[in-house]
């Protein structure tokens, strides 16, 4: 079985911006199917909604699909694979990792030392597996961090797209036998799977970022005008204009500014690690 244990369908709402996955359901299982995919899980953020409306499109396509979600615990993200029900955000890791257990699931850390400290980072061992690779760690040490922490607490792994469009899905996927949900879950818990794991291309990336103002637009808009100030707000409903004229000329814009980040994010990462290797222990 070749599996997507980590993705978002439109249902995953952030908070600057609205929309935090641009996929509907039905489409997010058919690009898994013309991916090669055999089983997907959909994990949106604190919901199941959009699992819900995904499972009906399985059969069309000739893919299992299986539940799951992604929780905002008070110590970082958690994600719930194998779930009945939603488990409410806001808990405590520890809680939130008591209910999905006991709904008979499985409970990953996933991006757990991600530059934006949105994982579990040392509270990762708490869990039933490592998300030792995640695809939009682009920054690549973060990955490393999760991979190393896994390996020294002898933990299971598992390495997630995080997809969050259509493009993203398929990226970072697991083989293992397995036929079924439990026994999806009881290969991982036994580490006999295999990751295939690849990075988003900046390209991707900058897709989904656009793809994401363009559905969030007027919610952006308001937090722009209600929270920046003049000069900043200025520079970021010109940005915002600009999205009219996407695709077109506009887009090297775009790509350079994708590129930069791309180069921010690695330059960060290299600096972090290099502040971690000579600090004092």
């Amino acid at each position: 079985m070749l599996l997507e244990i980590h993705c978002h369908t439109d249902y995953s709402r952030g908070i600057k911006v609205k929309y935090d996955g641009v996929t509907r359901p039905a489409d997010v299982i058919a690009a898994a199917a013309r991916k090669g995919l055999d089983a997907i899980a959909i994990t949106d953020h604190n919901t199941m909604k959009g699992y819900e409306q995904a499972k009906r499109w399985g059969k069309k396509y000739g893919i299992a699909v299986f539940p799951g979600e992604e929780m905002n615990t008070r110590d970082g993200h958690v994600l719930a694979f194998g779930i009945q029900e939603t488990i409410r955000p806001g808990l405590s890791a520890l809680d939130t990792i008591d209910r999905i257990h006991s709904q008979g699931g499985l409970a990953v850390a996933v991006h757990p030392f991600d530059i934006k400290h949105e994982g579990l980072g040392q509270l990762s061992f708490q869990c039933d597996a490592v998300e030792t690779f995640n695809a939009i760690n682009v920054d690549r040490l973060s990955n490393m961090h999760a991979k190393r922490f896994c390996r020294s607490h002898d933990m299971p792994f598992t390495a997630g797209s995080d997809a969050h469009s259509a493009e993203m899905i398929g990226r970072a996927v697991n083989e293992l036998r397995a036929d079924s949900l439990d026994t999806a879950i009881k290969a991982i818990k036994k580490r006999r799977n295999i990751i295939h794991p690849h990075y988003h291309s900046a390209l991707v990336m900058m897709n989904w970022a656009l793809d994401r103002l363009r559905l969030s637009e007027p919610d952006v808009r308001a937090y722009v005008d209600g929270n920046y100030r003049w000069h900043k707000r200025m520079a970021s409903r010109k940005l915002i204009g600009l999205l009219k004229y996407s695709p077109g000329r506009v887009d090297h814009l775009f790509k350079t500014m994708a590129y930069v980040s791309l180069g921010s994010v690695f330059t960060y990462g290299m600096v972090k690690e290099m502040m971690s290797f000579l600090a004092p222990r």
